[in-house]
């Protein structure tokens, strides 16, 4: 089923089945505030730790506001530039998405998102529907300008934390990049093996699990190189719960993962983030060669599925 609710302040709206709850607010760019899975009792989106939400604006820092639960990354991550038409056009901090209200539509189960760039000449649609223990979300982003322009989507889902936690990289991984200068991985674009890599000081360092929130640092590395399938997942062994992640390897063939172990405002939480573009901003994007143009005759579309639950393993 699906209707209108309230959480934190916000108007929001709530998709349920036997399996799982989920909760939508359209005003924050459709994003998604929690995925909640009934039979385990598991709550896997880290949550907005204050009463209610403020509402950003355009060009928002986002780390100012609550930095929670699922928000797409569109046209860019980091603060970017770009010269569209003969105009320069500033690309803010994660996007315009998560600063964006969006229009919304019901369709039987189906919740319908919709959204008009206010600095590009775009559409932008996501439609999500729960399937048993399974959200789907289908994007479709058009041009309606005359000239393609660079941009990037990454899936920007922060989930809760654990020291047990158990993280799944597509299938052959052998390789991440840092992308972040590393207390413990050394400096921005060195090279790890994967899963297990050996730190600044030669100990080992497993890049498949998390540590604790008393470290006080952050990580950010990606996959090096395209993905050969697009799955990837986190198992909570003490929750009994698989997180699992599924997209097209094609449209979205890279993979990103960001942890804050407490160094990040004391925040305990990480995130798998398949993306179209390596890596972050537009500039670093366009001088790796690895660079996504939406063209107007050709919409970007897609569909994620996210998956919640209740394994023993």
């Amino acid at each position: 089923m699906i209707y209108k609710s309230n959480f934190k302040n916000m108007n929001s709206i709530t998709l349920e089945n036997d399996l799982l709850k989920v909760i939508i607010i359209p005003d924050l760019g459709g994003k998604l505030v929690s995925i909640y899975n009934k039979s385990s009792n598991f709550e896997l989106l880290f949550q907005n730790k204050e009463d209610s939400y403020k509402k950003p604006e355009l060009n928002s820092d986002f780390g100012s506001f609550d930095a929670s639960g699922f928000d797409d990354a569109f046209p860019t991550i980091d603060i970017s530039k770009i010269n569209y038409q003969g105009q320069e056009i500033l690309y803010p901090d994660h996007g315009e998405i998560w600063s964006s209200p969006f229009d919304y539509r019901f369709i039987d189960d189906y919740l319908e998102l919709t959204f008009s760039s206010r600095i590009l000449p775009y559409n932008y649609k996501k439609v999500i529907h729960l399937e048993e223990d399974t959200v789907k979300i289908k994007y479709t982003i058009a041009n309606k300008g005359t000239s393609p322009f660079p941009c990037i989507w990454a899936m920007h889902c922060l989930v809760n934390c654990s020291e047990d936690m158990e993280i799944y990289f597509p299938k052959d991984t052998t390789e991440i990049i840092n992308v972040h200068d590393s207390t413990v991985l050394g400096k921005k674009n060195s090279i790890h093996s994967y899963p297990v890599t050996k730190d600044i000081n030669g100990k080992d360092y497993n890049l498949n699990r998390v540590g604790s929130k008393d470290l006080n640092k952050t990580e950010k590395y990606y996959i090096n190189g395209i993905v050969n399938e697009g799955e990837c997942s986190i198992y909570y062994p003490e929750n009994s719960s698989l997180f699992m992640i599924n997209f097209d390897k094609n449209k979205l063939p890279y993979v990103g993962f960001w942890v804050t172990e407490g160094g990040f405002r004391g925040d305990y939480n990480c995130a798998l983030e398949p993306t179209n573009s390596f890596y972050d901003d537009i500039d670093t994007a366009f001088n790796n060669n690895k660079l996504y143009y939406l063209t107007p005759k050709e919409p970007l579309q897609f569909e994620i599925s996210l998956a919640l639950r209740k394994v023993e393993k």
